[in-house]
């Protein structure tokens, strides 16, 4: 299995489409510290809790 298709684990294209903004905003949000984010080589990427934590407003160190 490949970094590129890990299960569980969603792609910056993929946290932008579901968010409706660019993949810009994202980078962005996640060099802030604002998306939690998970770097495995050079990929960058985001699990779904994550997702849905940023989506809501909620601080990337607040746990649940």
């Amino acid at each position: 299995m490949s970094v590129t298709t890990l299960p569980g684990f969603l792609t910056v294209p993929q946290v932008a489409a579901d968010a409706q903004v660019s993949e810009w905003m994202v980078r962005k949000e996640i060099r802030e510290g604002k998306l939690r984010a998970r770097r495995l080589g050079r990929c960058v990427r985001i699990t779904p809790e994550d997702k849905a934590r940023w989506m809501s407003g909620a601080d990337a160190g607040e746990a649940s």
